[in-house]
């Protein structure tokens, strides 16, 4: 039976998936790190609260303990090099980890992060093995469906962020009527969303698009989207969101299904 940690970020995901595995009396050990604020419903659990620069050392510890798998889950805060702290066993790590932080880029970051906890000899477990249950597949899933300038703007989106995430940037982009309002950037999707309002055409369809990066690991950071994006989408006159099918997360898909469907959202898989 696996034993798994749990390398927990902010927002509510990390304990969506600790109840799931407290469902299924699987044996888990959560880690948060220092100055990244954590749901507090974790606290029960105890989790302990690490330095960056502590990690291969309590990776090791829980190695002996029989812990083989990992779960990555939730947004982290990258640190400053000032606040790593290495220790001995993280020491000639930090050369290369500095490299990756200082070329830029979330997706590079956690590719060199994956990599060296493998080497350590632990898999990195996909979410979508805890909790199918929060994909969407292809197709349409609410009431009404895009029109077909939407699908143009859907595709035309598509192949923008396509050709961005080379540079291992933004997972989201806003398009209406042919126009690029507003592509992700470090301040995530709700920011985009909330200053796209002033410079969208009122009455006119605005599409959100949501999408995994060129040969990113779909192992980690996959797109989520909460009631809170799509409560954003209508306040800012936004009509619907297309995602990548299978691979974008859903914090709670029956909620949000019925908040677009009473106010006329659509969502679609692509």
């Amino acid at each position: 039976m696996k034993k798994i940690i749990i390398l927990a970020g902010n927002g509510v995901l990390p304990y969506i998936v600790v109840k799931e595995l407290e469902k299924r009396k699987l044996d888990f050990f959560i880690i948060t790190f220092k100055n990244n604020k954590v749901s507090a419903k974790l606290k029960k659990y105890n989790p302990i609260e690490i330095n960056f620069g502590k990690i291969v050392t309590e990776l090791k510890k829980l190695k002996i303990k029989k812990f083989d798998s990992i779960i990555m889950i939730g947004g982290l805060k990258k640190p400053k090099l000032k606040e790593i702290k290495p220790d001995i066993n993280s020491l000639k790590l930090i050369p290369m980890f500095a490299k990756k932080i200082i070329e830029g880029g979330d997706n590079n970051l956690l590719s060199f992060c994956i990599k060296k906890i493998e080497e350590i000899g632990f898999k990195i477990t996909n979410i979508k093995d805890i909790l199918p249950e929060l994909f969407l597949g292809k197709g349409v899933f609410t009431k009404i469906s895009p029109k077909k300038d939407m699908i143009k703007d859907i595709r035309k989106g598509q192949k923008i962020l396509e050709q961005i995430s080379k540079f291992d940037i933004g997972q989201s982009i806003i398009v209406q009527k042919g126009n690029v309002v507003g592509i992700e950037g470090v301040q995530g999707t709700d920011f985009l969303i909330k200053n796209s309002k002033n410079y969208l055409v009122n009455d006119t369809n605005a599409i959100l698009l949501k999408s995994t990066k060129k040969k990113q690991d779909l192992r980690v950071d996959l797109p989520t989207v909460g009631i809170k994006t799509m409560e954003n989408c209508k306040k800012s006159n936004i009509y619907g969101l297309a995602f990548c099918a299978n691979n974008t997360i859903f914090l709670d898909v029956k909620k949000i299904i019925s908040y677009c469907n009473k106010n006329k959202l659509f969502l679609i898989g692509v």
